[in-house]
């Protein structure tokens, strides 16, 4: 569920609870199972049927239980003389959800509704010539059912992913997000989840849209001790997916994104085969599921909450949020300076910094004040457009709020110091990966398609000074914080993209982001001796990369931190083909949120992930995750290696560990350690790793 919920369901059936339903006013609510009748063979929710005002009263008296909170989240709108069901969680990001309780004697569950979504209105974008709407989609749905400790589950979320217990299925083409294949936002679609649950163990699901299957998927063990109550207020750490018992969830417990659907119906059916035919369906059960309502879809659609405009410092203020006098920025700093042994999101220290640091002797063609002081550029930017390629530029201490897109090659910046040479921003936007970037460095040609997983043309080799180079720079992306900030739930925020860039250094750097803090897509890369910290796939991309005495921290998240997606070699070039060698970790220190040693297994931290297939520059290129003779002090999953989903799966990449140390060293060797000799032939030379001598110019 929602990581800002304050009360939230601890959708927790136990298996030995009493059974009682506890009355609020005139609505259903389950604190516990006591007393709950199972449900009935046919369970049929029809907007307006049992009380034509109140979308709570109406879903209990038509079957549903609901929680405190329903009021907030369910109404019902007018549609041409009928009425529809309105579930919004956009406004508080709440978790919401109707219960259906089960004998736990089914064999299988089917549901059936008609729906439709809404795109985020702050993505929204209209093509001029056909009108088209597009834009990033909220979670149209959410279910679950849930036989003992097994949960089968089947969802959709704002990647326009439908996704289950232990994979998920794109509706889109090529992997891209901004291309779908299947638009289930602006219109009315028909959607079946069918859930086979005869026996608990090898559970199904399946779900159709439109009368075609577009995901299956198989169960997982929930593994909990909290007891059902949606009285109880629940932290971070327990509110996501937990429970045991025998029930149907339906609304939204995504953890990551936001919901909206509007329903013409939503039907429950147990033990039956229902007919594919809607009309034949409708027939049997005495119901219209064929007739969509007529709503105005932006009269009735979601309303935006974002803030007008971005921050205007690196320190959030509380009125540019729409928050009271007393609110603070947990992430401030003072004097324009990042306090290193504290950093200002996660307070951890960064380790493997030198803050001593000198800038090396290289010849500068432009220097960078945003004072303006002795004729210096005020801005990164106007340093890089004055300048020749193949240039240095020394950027002097200060705070730089700069959305960066480099597609001059060969460019070098050089700070300071990382703790007073910051570049920030607020690169959070929704709409895909490249949306959310900070400083995006892009020697491809023009028009190159970036999104993972899509082909595209690759030239034959790199264009001269195909580099780029830093070096005593703080890259921040404090995109995350800010939606947090006003109740958003875009979490990507990456620090730096590179795509295309044939070589790369990167010394004493630090980055700082959340979701994919780095995005490197294609390219050979050599970080030394710097900083990144994260949670999710904070780590990812297609290049070739070696990450030299560096320091990798994972930050709080309620579901699991994942440290690298690493793809196979993308959008590069073919004369370097020869060095995908992937993600290396080499004398390295991997540090955790103190929060994940009190975590259960499943949300502790995750090494790597089988990441997108595919691509364009080498797709029979595995993507590799290396860890060599590192300091690996996070505390593991049981499973080091997860899969991305039902297609790019861990099995299809290559993850090898060696020789590393601390807590959990042996645990990642233990899983498909690195061979003598794969070591000697590929991983004991930087050379051998990158194909370049990492130098500065």
């Amino acid at each position: 569920m929602k990581k800002s919920v304050k009360k939230a369901i601890a959708a927790t059936l136990g298996l030995s609870a009493a059974i009682a339903v506890i009355s609020c006013g005139s609505t259903k609510v389950v604190s516990s199972l006591n007393e709950v009748k199972a449900a009935s063979p046919v369970t049929a929710y029809v907007p307006g049927k049992a009380n034509k005002n109140d979308a709570v009263k109406d879903l209990n008296k038509q079957g549903f239980y609901t929680t405190p909170e329903a009021s907030k989240h369910y109404s019902l709108i007018d549609a041409g003389g009928k009425k529809v069901l309105r579930f919004d969680v956009t406004q508080d990001n709440a978790a919401e959800a109707v219960i259906l309780p089960l004998s736990g004697n089914e064999k299988k569950v089917t549901v059936l509704f008609k729906e439709m979504s809404s795109f985020d209105p702050d993505t929204v974008k209209v093509d001029p010539v056909t009108g088209k709407k597009t834009g990033t989609p909220f979670s149209a749905f959410y279910a679950y059912v849930m036989k003992g400790s097994q949960q089968t589950l089947l969802r959709h979320n704002a990647s326009n992913q439908v996704k289950g217990s232990k994979s998920s299925s794109r509706l889109t083409e090529d992997g891209s997000s901004k291309t779908p294949k299947l638009d289930i936002v602006s219109d009315w679609h028909d959607f079946r989840m069918v859930f086979d649950v005869a026996d608990p163990a090898k559970m199904t699901a399946e779900c159709y849209i439109d009368g075609k299957k577009v995901h299956s998927d198989i169960c997982k063990t929930v593994n909990t001790d909290s007891e059902f109550n949606l009285q109880t207020p629940v932290t971070d750490s327990d509110h996501y997916l937990g429970g045991s018992g025998n029930y149907l969830e339906f609304g939204d417990n995504d953890g990551s994104t936001m919901a909206f659907g509007r329903f013409a119906y939503i039907v429950v059916i147990l033990d039956e085969d229902v007919p594919m035919d809607l009309a034949q369906a409708g027939a049997k059960y005495g119901l219209d599921l064929v007739t969509a309502p007529s709503v105005d879809a932006d009269k009735t659609g979601p309303k935006s909450k974002k803030p007008e405009k971005k921050p205007a410092e690196i320190n959030m203020q509380a009125a540019e949020i729409g928050k009271g006098a007393g609110w603070t920025d947990k992430s401030a700093i003072e004097n324009k300076t990042i306090n290193l042994d504290s950093l200002p999101y996660s307070k951890n220290k960064a380790e493997k910094i030198d803050r001593a640091a000198t800038a090396p002797a290289l010849k500068f063609a432009a220097t960078v004040d945003a004072s303006g002081a002795n004729g210096a550029y005020k801005t990164i930017a106007a340093a890089i457009d004055a300048v020749q390629s193949g240039s240095a530029i020394k950027v002097m201490p200060g705070t730089y709020q700069e959305k960066l897109l480099i597609t001059k090659p060969g460019i070098t910046l050089v700070g300071e110091n990382p703790a007073n040479t910051i570049i920030y921003g607020y690169e959070a936007d929704t709409g895909g990966i490249d949306g959310n970037i900070l400083v995006e460095v892009n020697y491809l040609p023009t028009g190159t398609k970036t999104e993972p997983g899509v082909k595209a043309p690759v030239p034959a080799k790199p264009v001269d000074n195909c580099y780029f180079n830093a070096v005593n720079i703080t890259f921040y992306n404090k995109g995350a914080e800010w939606n947090k900030a006003w109740g958003g739930a875009e979490r990507r925020s990456i620090a730096l993209g590179l795509k295309g860039v044939d070589q790369c250094y990167l010394k004493n750097c630090v980055f700082l982001g959340q979701q994919d803090t780095i995005y490197w897509r294609s390219g050979r890369v050599y970080a030394e001796n710097c900083y990144f910290e994260g949670e999710v796939d904070f780590i990812c991309g297609g290049a070739t990369a070696l990450f030299d005495n560096c320091h990798i921290h994972s930050i709080p998240y309620a579901n699991g931190a994942i440290i690298v997606a690493a793809a196979g070699a993308d959008t590069g070039y073919t004369s370097t083909k020869n060095y995908a060698t992937g993600y290396v970790f080499r004398n390295c220190l991997f540090t955790a949120d103190k929060s994940y040693d009190a975590a259960k297994d499943g949300k502790k931290i995750t090494a790597g992930r089988g990441s997108w297939v595919g691509g364009s520059a080498a797709p029979d290129v595995q993507a590799k995750t290396i860890y060599i003779n590192n300091e690996f002090n996070a505390p593991l999953n049981a499973s080091v290696w997860a899969d991305w989903d039902s297609v790019n799966t861990a099995a299809k990449a290559l993850f090898r560990g060696y020789k590393n140390k601390g807590t959990n060293g042996a645990a990642l060797d233990s899983k498909w350690a690195l061979s003598e000799a794969e070591y000697k032939a590929t991983y004991d030379d930087t050379q051998k790793i990158l194909g370049f001598k990492p130098e500065l110019k």
